[in-house]
C-alpha cells in the first residue's frame, strides 16, 4: 500500500471531510505505470459518511506528458475527471462490484494511487497526437518518405 495515495477514513471525526492529493512525475515513474511520461495534476477526494461505509468523490485535474502517437515526441494533454466510490468494511460477503471498495480487517483507509492512476488513463484520448503541424519535422519526414515508398 502506497502510503502517499492512502485516504485515511476511520480517523476522520467530522463529514463531509476533503484531502488533496499532488500527482506530479514521480507519481508516474513507477514501472507497472506506463503509458504516462509525467505530469502535473491534483486529486481531490471527498469523503461522506453513508449507512454501512462512505462514499468517496474523486476529482483529478490538470496535466500529463504522453508520447504523440505518430511522432513520439512528448505531447502535453489537459486531464478532467471524476467518479464516485463506495467504501465499506468487509462483512463476509462477496461483491462483484467495480465502484466498491472493501477494507480488510484492520485496515483503516483506502489506498487510492492505482484507482487514481487508473482514472487518469481513462480520461486520455483513443489517439494521442500532436495537432496538424505541431509534431517533429524530422519524424514526420520519415513517416512520408514511406508513405511515398507505399504508394510507388
Amino acid at each position: 500500500m502506497s502510503e502517499n495515495y492512502v485516504f485515511e477514513l476511520k480517523s476522520i471525526e467530522q463529514f463531509p471531510h476533503t484531502e488533496c492529493f499532488k500527482i506530479g512525475d514521480e507519481f508516474f515513474a513507477d514501472d507497472d505505470k506506463q503509458g504516462i511520461e509525467g505530469g502535473d495534476l491534483s486529486a481531490s477526494v471527498t469523503a461522506k459518511r453513508l449507512g454501512d461505509g462512505f462514499s468517496l468523490n474523486i476529482s483529478v485535474k490538470g496535466s500529463v506528458v504522453v508520447l504523440c502517437d505518430r511522432c513520439l515526441s512528448p505531447l502535453d494533454i489537459e486531464v478532467s475527471t471524476e467518479e464516485t466510490i463506495r467504501v465499506k468494511d468487509f462483512d463476509g460477503l462477496e461483491y462483484d462490484d467495480d465502484d466498491l471498495i472493501i477494507m480488510q480487517g484492520r485496515e483503516t483507509g483506502v489506498d487510492l494511487e492505482w484507482r487514481i492512476y487508473e482514472m487518469i488513463l481513462l480520461a486520455l484520448p483513443m489517439q494521442k497526437i500532436h495537432k496538424d503541424g505541431e509534431c517533429d519535422e524530422k519524424m514526420t519526414d520519415i513517416l512520408n518518405s514511406y508513405e511515398t515508398t507505399i504508394k510507388s
